[in-house]
């Protein structure tokens, strides 16, 4: 990829990004979710269970800071501390039932948002920018 072509990337992927990102900030605002809390429940969503520590190390974040982001979701009911029985140092999070639907729910808004921002483009560049994209994040996994 040349450098007008990367340059153009760039440009494309951060006015989406910016985008998407007003979009679900509004959506999260009535729920008074940060952005940080909410990658904290879709963490948790993926892991199923995980600890403070290795929460704060998934959201690249000091500790005190996921302490702060988990207690204030533990505190609107969507997320469960448990001790662990064998070492009472260890505190296992999991999403609660009103977390798991919270996240269900924010996921189908997305998904609506997204399919109303598709109509732009036909079935094809559909079909195509869905599989550009998942190379493009596979690659950089990998």
């Amino acid at each position: 990829m040349d450098d007008s072509q990367a340059g153009s990337l760039f440009d494309a992927t951060f006015a989406l990004g910016r985008l998407l990102s007003r979009r679900f900030r509004r959506e999260r605002e009535p729920l008074n979710i940060t952005p940080t809390q909410y990658h904290a429940l879709a963490i948790m969503q993926e892991a199923h269970t995980t600890t403070l520590m290795e929460m704060a190390a998934l959201l690249k974040v000091a500790g005190p800071t996921a302490t702060r982001s988990i207690e204030a979701l533990e505190q609107k009911g969507l997320v469960i501390k448990d001790r662990d029985p064998q070492d009472r140092r260890i505190i296992w999070l999991r999403l609660s039932p009103e977390g798991t639907a919270l996240l269900a729910h924010e996921r189908q808004e997305h998904v609506l948002y997204l399919q109303h921002l598709g109509q732009r483009l036909t079935y094809d560049e559909r079909e195509e920018l869905v599989r550009l994209m998942q190379k493009l994040v596979s690659e950089d996994e990998a």
